[in-house]
């Protein structure tokens, strides 16, 4: 399988399911074994875009989405996906296109924060208040280790 191709039916498949492809999703649209899905998924290169997890080989981040639950949950079109971080939930938003509920949490205090996200992207989360959105880990150095980021 191409990395092109293994690139736009994992995207394909969050945005059309709510859920990242396993590696058996990845064998069967392929017609390849497991492993040799795991490898692909570990070799793509894709870089930032598609990471597998470092203890199973798993695809755990698509970004902006993520395999794993988190926090930062997106609803729109009867669907519901998982986001990396704050940061991300925007991302995904605009990926699956709006309107969208955006949840998270206060990482602090754990109050809800719920936002709606709507056709209008340009005029920002209705919701967010006086939130703030804090990065523990300047912009320039969040790939060095993405899991803590």
């Amino acid at each position: 399988m191409d990395v092109p191709s293994l690139r736009v039916f994992v995207y394909d498949d969050i945005i059309g399911r709510g859920v990242v492809p396993t590696a058996a999703d990845v064998a069967v649209r392929f017609g390849v074994s497991r492993e040799e899905a795991l490898a692909a998924v570990r070799g793509a290169g894709i870089g930032k875009a598609l990471l597998a997890d470092p203890a199973t080989g798993e695809i755990w981040m698509a970004g902006p989405f993520s395999a794993r639950p988190t926090p930062y949950r997106v609803r729109a079109h009867g669907r519901a996906w998982w986001a990396n971080c704050a940061w991300d939930m925007l991302g995904v938003a605009s990926l699956v296109g709006g309107p969208a509920e955006l949840e998270a949490s206060c990482t602090d205090c754990g109050a809800p924060m719920p936002m709606r996200l709507g056709r209008d992207a340009e005029a920002g989360p209705e919701g967010a208040g006086e939130a703030v959105v804090h990065f523990l880990v300047p912009a320039r150095r969040w790939y060095e280790d993405i899991g803590f980021t």
